[in-house]
């Protein structure tokens, strides 16, 4: 067994925009804590959590990555999250592990679109956050007005727990502290500020402090952690992690204040499926049967596939034999590890509260649950948010022969990364790869050729969609006579709108069994294949209602072949006659901008057949824009952003919803 237990654990998310610099800041920890005898750096390649060949060749994190510290006696496990837009799924199939998201800020950069997406991500899965602004040097006159756009961005409660002072050299703490001086004013205010803030949810505390009586650690320490846990305070601490001031008081704050596994929000489990789902909590025990998740998957060049979990109840064990999820057919964990970045050690247990990592697993998928409980009938946790991919391209091996390769390297990558999708297009016999940008599938493709595998790649091709806009009737005989026993069916239809978003009804109005019932499945699926094929412009039918009402049959030569070649031809037919028209992906759009580009930006959006809804102007001299633009015109975005930003501009996307495109696109489309 470790030489600590669950209590001493302390499990953070790095997290923030793209160079917050929280991969600087992780070698900082680590530094400080005595984990490495040198801190590697980003634009070196040399950091212990940025070290795959895409990651040092764009100096910033691709992937997620797991490292640990002692300090205090206590463990810190550290997950570094990438901070790219595109990149999101790798972090928020990560956020179930913690019990805080350290949200890493850069003054400079203002509250951005990508850091209110992280929070709003960690709220909404009972997540605390913790703020680090980071790259304090040069930039202390900026702070008092950032820390009000914070309070403005994410709530009153974002307060800071410690200050810069000495110019930005060191810091100073302001919760169990009340006296000196700080670069941005007198500490005795920010304390005065943050203790009647944790009070608040604590009566008898309250009460004391009323009285006058200055709370303590031991005082403050359990009301500052409920405080936290319900996100009634948002601590805000300083750092420079290039300096390495402020970071040995970070770890101090991780241990000293952040929640430890018991103290955190339990993430229930579930049990059972639909009406019969339960759900259950843990207990933060090791001697407790076990429950630990997998939260990420990577491929390690010498052991191949790797789990990453989180055990939250029991004790994971080297040689034991587990079940997966609904699996009944235990699983043997022959090679467990602790993770220092690539580094492994082989370890014999991980207890609550711990993350390590499993080789050799393929039974092991992203999101999975192992336990030892043969009771327990399909265990999981609910499902995570993650973004649409709507981005893709069509992927085209330049060596015959390498198809088996690609497939192989994709199969990986899928597993992998929960926002990434591939299938084999029938109709175009094209591979074609989703994603959620241009950076993430230029990534997939970098990851293709790293594997050995040259290709080549179309344009990206949007996922849009066909629909009616009015009630049509149709109608279709099949029939077919080739000597010996012949096809026929006829189907008479309907077909009306359905509302966005719907998908598909399909509804059986046959009277008097003038279809049997037995080929009704037929139809239907003769339907679906055209509606997947798509009618006017190839691409594939939703939000549609199909009524079958009337059709014929012959006691010989009535086959579900015909009906379904019926089905096929009078949904076609009433298609054509009912309005039909395309739909295209509309793109919820936040642009963080300098205050003196926002008419470009606002202009370029609306040219872009955009609609800006929202614009928020910050502290820091930066804005957020807020618009719904279509996905087609979002394709050369981050370019044409640059260059109006001179580079300081950045942006999110998600995915909002479909609309009809305009006339004139879809005569566009229809004739490409």
């Amino acid at each position: 067994m470790p030489g600590y237990g669950t209590s001493d654990i302390h499990n953070v998310l790095l997290a923030g925009r793209r160079s917050s610099g929280k991969t600087t800041l992780a070698e900082a920890l680590l530094f400080r804590a005595g984990e490495t005898s040198r801190k590697g750096t980003v634009e070196a390649g040399t950091s212990a959590s940025d070290f795959e060949k895409e990651e040092r060749d764009h100096h910033h994190s691709v992937y997620s990555a797991l490292l640990h510290a002692s300090h205090r006696g206590k463990r810190i496990n550290i997950l570094d999250l990438p901070g790219a837009p595109d990149l999101i799924g790798q972090a928020i199939a990560c956020l179930p592990a913690a019990e805080t998201m350290m949200l890493v800020m850069d003054p400079e950069a203002g509250v951005d679109s990508m850091s209110r997406r992280l929070v709003k991500l960690a709220h909404d899965l009972d997540l605390p956050v913790a703020i680090v602004i980071n790259k304090l040097g040069g930039h202390v006159d900026l702070l008092n007005g950032f820390l009000g756009e914070l309070k403005e961005a994410f709530g009153r409660g974002c307060l800071p727990i410690n200050l810069p002072s000495a110019g930005g050299t060191t810091v100073v703490d302001c919760l169990l502290n009340g006296e000196g001086e700080s670069d941005l004013g007198p500490v005795a205010g920010f304390h005065t500020e943050l203790l009647d803030q944790i009070v608040e949810l604590d009566d008898a505390l309250m009460e004391r402090y009323l009285e006058g009586e200055e709370p303590n650690y031991e005082a403050l320490h359990e009301p500052f952690e409920v405080a936290m846990d319900q996100a009634h305070v948002v601590p805000v601490c300083f750092t420079d992690a290039l300096s390495g001031a402020g970071v040995e008081a970070l770890l101090d704050i991780i241990v000293r204040h952040f929640p430890s596994p018991p103290e955190g929000n339990r993430r229930p489990f579930f049990i059972g499926e639909g009406e019969d789902e339960i759900q259950f909590l843990y207990e933060d025990d090791p001697d407790e049967p076990l429950l630990a998740r997998v939260f990420h998957v990577t491929t390690d060049p010498y052991l191949g596939k790797l789990c990453f979990f989180r055990v939250y109840q029991g004790t994971v064990k080297s040689g034991d034999s587990l079940l997966i999820g609904a699996g009944k057919k235990p699983v043997r964990l022959s090679h467990v590890f602790q993770l220092q970045g690539k580094e492994r050690t082989e370890t014999k247990t991980i207890i609550a509260g711990d993350m390590g990592a499993v080789a050799k697993l393929d039974e092991l998928h992203l999101g999975d649950v192992l336990h030892d409980d043969h009771s327990l009938d399909y265990v999981h946790h609910k499902a995570l948010p993650y973004p649409v991919p709507l981005h893709a391209l069509a992927v085209i091996p330049r060596t015959r022969g390498d198809e088996t390769k690609i497939n192989e390297v994709l199969h990986r990558i899928r597993e992998e990364d929960p926002t990434f999708e591939a299938h084999f297009d029938t109709e175009t016999h094209e591979l074609v790869i989703h994603g959620l940008g241009q950076m993430h599938l230029s990534l997939v493709l970098e990851r293709i050729q790293n594997e050995g595998v040259t290709v080549d790649a179309k344009p990206p091709k949007i996922a849009y969609r066909e629909t009616i806009r009015a009630k049509a009737e149709g109608h279709y005989r099949h029939k077919k006579q080739s000597g010996g026993a012949g096809q026929f069916g006829e189907v008479y239809l309907r077909v009306e709108p359905l509302e966005r978003g719907t998908g598909f009804e399909f509804v059986d109005a046959i009277v008097g069994g003038v279809i049997p019932k037995g080929f009704m499945p037929a139809i239907e699926k003769g339907i679906r294949d055209i509606m997947q094929k798509g009618i006017a412009a190839g691409y594939p039918v939703e939000d549609v209602r199909v009524t079958v009402y009337d059709g014929k049959t012959h006691s010989v030569d009535s086959k579900e072949m015909a009906f379904k070649t019926a089905g096929k031809f009078a949904f076609k037919d009433a298609f054509l006659k009912a309005k039909p028209t395309i739909l295209e992906p509309i793109v919820q759009v936040e642009v963080t901008t300098p205050g003196n580009s926002l008419g470009s930006i606002t202009g370029d959006l609306s040219s872009r057949r955009g609609k800006v809804y929202g614009t928020d102007t910050m502290g820091t001299g930066t804005t957020l824009v807020r618009a719904a633009v279509p996905l087609a015109e979002m394709i050369e975005y981050e370019p044409a952003l640059k260059s109006m930003t001179k580079g300081r501009g950045s942006f999110t996307m998600e995915f909002s919803h479909y609309d009809p495109v305009p006339d004139r696109v879809a005569e566009e489309l229809v004739a490409k």
